[in-house]
């Protein structure tokens, strides 16, 4: 696998390797936002990592056969994660449209 022109073999080595080079990375981008007193960016990207490491935690054991199947015209509210620009919102507010795509999607 190669990342940033850096190969990494699927060992442990390499894994704790590529950890290491990432945390440094999101590290320095936190302290880029809290220099330039980008409070809300910082926040709202350790909220997103932290709902992003909860949902990859849980991967194994989701079932999306559980989930609620949606209808067109269904108000729900939903994470679209962090995004830097014009939406600096992760939860929002969603009215569904696509009845098939959304169940689709959701491997209904």
């Amino acid at each position: 696998m190669i990342i940033n022109n850096i190969f990494f073999e699927n060992t442990l080595e390499d894994s704790i390797s590529h950890k290491n080079l990432s945390l440094n990375r999101l590290n320095q981008t936190f302290e880029k936002h809290i220099e330039l007193e980008e409070y809300k960016k910082c926040n709202l990207l350790a909220y997103w990592i932290s709902e992003y490491s909860n949902y990859h935690d849980e991967e194994k054991n989701f079932e999306s056969k559980k989930l609620k199947r949606y209808k067109r015209g269904d108000i729900i509210k939903a994470n679209l994660g962090f995004n830097v620009g014009r939406r600096i919102r992760s939860v929002c507010i969603i009215v569904l449209l696509l009845q098939k795509m959304i169940n689709h999607l959701l491997g209904q």
